[in-house]
């Protein structure tokens, strides 16, 4: 596909060059709202000048108090010095900022300028209240492992520690485990948002973390620690650069910049491939190589989430001007080291599109390498994978319905070294990087200016295709005849949404042949959709023993609610428990500790939320997608996302409920 321009954007586009872009912005230490992210930035603009691409840098105000739509805001943080210190006869240094900037957790407030000379006290499961029960913390520093937000309430706040020391290592089996990375000190970070306690913290790797723990059992273990550092009023800073076309409608590229140092999977890869996307196609388009576009094409890299926010409320009518997007996360490792597979995650299904196919398709283009003895079989070495959507980074911004534009995702995951001071750029693949940069044009210059011929090769190939995959999707839900109905039924309201996204795209682009294809072929995913009904009825003795009963009573104060979002984009609900109490918020924490609840099953309840569906409906929409169903912890959230007033709820019959009616915030 794109046989002609693919092979220039081949010939131009260098892994190697993606690779130097990378190296270069994993020098700096690029926390968010920060001295070093600012450089990055600068750094980052200076190179892309250099080579011709005439970036610019947006600033945006830093600040507490502020919202970026749902989003809260935070103030600039920078540290000047930090270290820890075991005290004794020989003295032993724990953690020093200026030698590994992740022994600090991001965002520590300052110690008084002389240092704090105290005790350790160990807690184990520090995520538990009780393990706090006749402990004395006043005025010590505590060793914990777990969630920090929740820690510093506990620890800090309700038990008056002045510190913390993390050995937190996160597992992702089968790439990763405590015992395979003993000397890994993970990524920490306080998000300051209000008025709570503040702290300072240190993180140490888990065979430190075993050595304090032995040393405390053999009696007191003395500490130093000394932080300089500040919160101010500051700044964040966004990159952007745009390919005009010939039509106002656009595509979006973007790539988060920042994270600490070493980060180079995450992440230089991401926009290190995406600054030699964005240098190839603008030499080649400028040099007259590649036309240009029908569309433009806008690229963009912004601090994780924050700058996304801070985009679309600079630019609120690009939503409209934006057909589609991609995110470029973690892109480059290798994956003989520990890097995962390149997944390929579609958009929420509350915002169907044919654009993830589309970009899946490029993948598995782009990677195929090699092929068996005699030629019958084509393939590739890359591991890469189709996923669903999950969400975590910039996409579950763009995709959300009240954005607007669909938006997959590339990212290599899990990853052995991510979020940890082993997560160097020796670990990075050019040649992947290369395959992305590549995948990434040929996703832009195809959506903004492929040919009709072409979209219709692509469409009918899509098209063509759905049956295997729709199984694939329906298997995802708990097997009952009864449950596997309704999933059909959802599963086909949402292709002939995806295909209508087709239609739509085709009236941007004035591809009246294509128009007529999307008919022609409607009745060919009619067909699909039929066998899919005809393969739950086979299968319906495997299942009759499995109860229909999922779907459970709502409590009757919610049973005919209709709940709306106050603001546009998904918001956090961690980054709003600041404004309860501190009973509230450990109330909260231990609730949804105890409901083991997917993450993210709360952005899925924001996503299906219109102004029009009852909570019944949300909940059996998110079963439908997800296969997951819990309504208690939907109900605790709705519950509490209310008194916050991130939510508003009406009864059914209320005339307010009509969305035209509604003004969203």
């Amino acid at each position: 596909m794109f046989t002609e321009w693919r092979k220039k954007l081949f010939e131009e586009i260098s892994g190697r060059q993606a690779f130097r872009y990378a190296e270069r912005i994993a020098q700096f230490h690029r926390i968010q709202a920060s001295v070093g992210y600012r450089e990055a930035a600068n750094a980052a603009v200076r190179l892309l000048r250099r080579d011709g691409v005439e970036a610019e840098i947006v600033s945006y105000p830093a600040q507490a108090g502020e919202r970026l739509l749902a989003h809260r805001s935070f103030q600039e943080w920078h540290c000047h010095h930090a270290e820890l210190w075991l005290e004794g006869e020989e003295r032993i240094r724990l953690a020093r900022f200026e030698e590994e900037e992740i022994s600090l957790v991001q965002r520590s407030v300052a110690t008084p300028a002389e240092g704090v000379h105290t005790e350790l006290v160990v807690i184990e499961n520090a995520e538990d209240p009780m393990s706090y029960e006749g402990v004395d913390l006043k005025g010590k520093i505590a060793l914990v492992r777990g969630n920090q937000f929740l820690i510093n309430d506990l620890a800090v706040e309700e038990h008056g520690a002045i510190g913390l020391i993390f050995d937190n290592l996160n597992e992702y089996p089968p790439i990763r485990t405590r015992l395979d990375m003993p000397d890994a000190i993970q990524y920490t970070s306080f998000w300051w948002l209000g008025e709570e306690r503040k702290a300072f913290g240190f993180a140490v790797s888990p065979r430190v973390g075993e050595q304090l723990r032995l040393r405390n059992q053999k009696g007191t273990v003395k500490l130093s620690a000394k932080v300089d550092a500040e919160l101010s009023d500051g700044s964040f800073e966004n990159i952007e650069f745009f390919i005009p076309g010939k039509k106002e409608k656009e595509v979006l590229l973007v790539s988060h910049l920042c994270h600490p140092y070493p980060g180079g999977q995450d992440n230089a890869s991401g926009p290190g491939t995406l600054m030699e996307t964005m240098r190839t196609m603008n030499r080649l388009i400028k040099e007259g190589h590649l036309p240009q576009p029908d569309l433009g094409i806008r690229f963009l890299m912004m601090p994780e989430m924050t700058g996304t926010y801070a985009y679309f409320v600079q630019y609120p009518e690009r939503r409209h001007k934006t057909i589609a997007a991609l995110n470029l996360d973690m892109v480059g490792a290798d994956q003989k080291t520990g890097g995962g597979p390149l997944c390929i995650e579609q958009p929420p299904m509350a915002t169907p599109s044919f654009v993830d196919r589309f970009a899946f398709q490029l993948v598995k283009a782009v990677v195929k390498n090699t092929s068996n003895f005699t030629g019958t079989s084509s393939y590739s070495t890359v591991h890469y994978q189709k996923t669903r959507f999950s969400g975590g980074s910039d996409h579950y911004i763009i995709s959300d319905p009240t954005i607007g534009i669909p938006c997959p995702m590339f990212i290599q995951w899990p990853d052995k070294h991510y979020h940890t001071t082993e997560d160097s750029i020796s670990h990075l693949d050019e040649k992947l990087m290369s395959h992305v940069a590549l995948t990434t044009a040929l996703y832009a210059y195809g959506l903004a200016n492929g040919s009709e011929v072409e979209w219709k090769e692509l469409l009918t190939k899509d098209i063509g295709s759905r049956y295997g995959e729709l199984v694939e999707q329906l298997e995802t839900t708990p097997q009952s005849f009864e449950n596997r109905k309704k999933t059909i039924n959802f599963l086909e309201d949402y292709e002939k949404k995806v295909l209508s996204s087709y239609y739509q795209y085709a009236e941007v682009r004035k591809f009246d042949r294509l128009k007529e294809v999307i008919s022609e072929l409607s009745p060919l995913l009619d067909k699909q959709i039929d066998l899919l009904h005809s393969y739950v009825k086979v299968q319906k003795l495997h299942y009759s023993k499995v109860k229909d009963n999922l779907l459970k009573p709502l409590p009757l104060k919610w049973s005919d609610k209709v709940v709306f979002r106050t603001y546009d984009g998904p918001f956090m609900i961690s980054h709003e428990l600041e404004r309860l109490t501190l009973e509230e918020r450990l109330k909260w924490y231990h609730f949804s500790k105890m409901n083991h609840v997917p993450i993210g099953y709360d952005v899925f309840i924001q996503y299906w939320m219109d102004g029009k569906r009852t909570v019944e409906d949300i909940l059996e929409l998110i079963f439908l997608e997800t296969g997951a169903y819990h309504q208690e912890y939907a109900i605790e959230f709705l519950d509490l996302s209310l008194k916050l007033g991130m939510v508003k709820v009406v009864s059914r019959d209320t005339e307010s409920v009509k969305r035209d009616e509604e003004k969203i915030q």
